[in-house]
């Protein structure tokens, strides 16, 4: 899978973008703030529909613009297609997704066209922080090549919120729940179960697939990483008996107004030496455990979809010392990769891979191609052809 171009119109601090990247390794070298990240916010926009690093779309707009939005075209096994997003917050258009400039109605049609997988510095959370952080990266990872997956974590958040709507109302009345969170708790147990089944397969997967990378990437033999699946349920015939334990927890869940047993509780146990990484590793642990996780997620999804997905790593380099570095560069061999950072010592592990200079002025981020050293050879900013039927 490879990204031939990407348009911007009014998107973060571009306010209009046109730029064909290179089927390998894409090196953006600029200061904190001058639109590196952004790029890459973009892609994944037209990848899953939403940015890694804000729930909401309005911080996306270009200042004193009510309209944004971002085109990717990419090609991959099954060909050519065009992905389009466009944001346009408080108002009735919302945000609207295109393949090949035809409006989907449901979000779920554009998982798969375009794949990607995204390593930042926040990633550390992964490591450091609860349950929900891991199962976020777990659902965006399985939706990317599971539309069924996708569907069924949408219908069951739908479901467990209007189960917990009735268990409020009913502490608020002090009553009896309405009888209808019977078909709620039906519906639950049934999505459960898919969910339930693709978390545990693809948990597995990721735990063949990290050993290798986590050594490789430390460079230490000795340290062994592994990923468990934590659930509600042990087995998959435990499933069976969710819609019983639903009913038999409404009580105390009713006190609470939220569901207390499903899979929206479980999570990721990540162990070094059969410790808690959380509890007990390092930083650089920590770091060298957060990028396991991405590459393991790369080599995963390229197995299951038989092709590579674009790699984007936001300021990594920084985060890891020369040796590591160079391991990282060896693992990404040819996938189309997008690579952001801010220390021109970055680049002591990087020559050879097309490089770009972005900066900004006047609130306008601008990508300047570099053929060797300071060289500028091309300004990439022009007007993009954005319409949609």
């Amino acid at each position: 899978m490879v990204i031939e171009k990407i348009e911007l119109n009014h998107f973060r601090n571009y306010e209009q973008l046109s730029f064909e990247p290179h089927e390998g390794v894409n090196l953006f070298f600029g200061k904190n703030g001058s639109g590196k990240t952004n790029l890459l916010e973009a892609i994944h926009y037209c990848a899953l529909g939403k940015s890694h690093r804000v729930s909401q779309d309005s911080p996306v707009i270009y200042s004193g613009e009510r309209v944004g939005s971002c085109n990717v075209t990419v090609r991959g096994k099954w060909g050519r297609n065009e992905i389009g997003v466009r944001l346009q917050p408080g108002d009735s258009g919302g945000k609207s997704v295109y393949i090949d400039r035809k409006k989907v109605k449901k979000l779920s049609e554009m998982m798969g066209v375009l794949r990607c997988v995204i390593f930042s510095p926040e990633d550390l959370d992964l490591i450091k922080e609860g349950p929900a952080v891991r199962r976020r990266f777990l659902d965006m990872m399985i939706s990317q090549i599971s539309r069924s997956y996708f569907i069924a974590l949408q219908q069951y958040r739908v479901a467990m919120e209007q189960r917990n709507a009735i268990l409020r109302t009913s502490k608020m009345l002090m009553q009896s729940p309405d009888p209808m969170i019977e078909d709620f708790e039906k519906a639950m147990s049934e999505y459960a179960s898919t969910i339930f089944r693709e978390r545990k397969k693809i948990t597995e997967m990721m735990g063949e697939e990290s050993f290798p990378i986590y050594r490789e990437i430390s460079g230490k033999k000795d340290e062994i990483f592994q990923i468990q699946y934590h659930s509600f349920v042990k087995k998959e015939e435990d499933l069976n008996e969710y819609n019983r334990i639903l009913k038999e927890n409404r009580e105390d869940d009713q006190k609470q107004g939220i569901t207390s047993v499903g899979p929206h509780r479980d999570d990721l146990h990540l162990t070094l030496n059969r410790k808690s990484m959380k509890m007990y590793a390092s930083q650089g642990q920590m770091r060298t455990g957060a990028l396991t996780l991405k590459l393991a997620q790369l080599k995963i999804l390229t197995k299951i979809s038989g092709e590579s997905p674009i790699l984007l790593l936001d300021d990594v380099m920084s985060e890891l010392d020369l040796q590591r570095r160079m391991n990282l560069l060896q693992e990404i061999g040819t996938i189309q990769t997008f690579i952001t950072f801010s220390d021109e010592g970055d680049l002591d592990a990087s020559q050879g891979y097309r490089t770009y200079a972005v900066s900004q002025s006047d609130g306008r981020a601008r990508i300047q191609e570099i053929k060797s050293g300071p060289e500028t050879v091309k300004t990439l900013l022009c007007e993009p052809d954005f319409s949609y039927d």
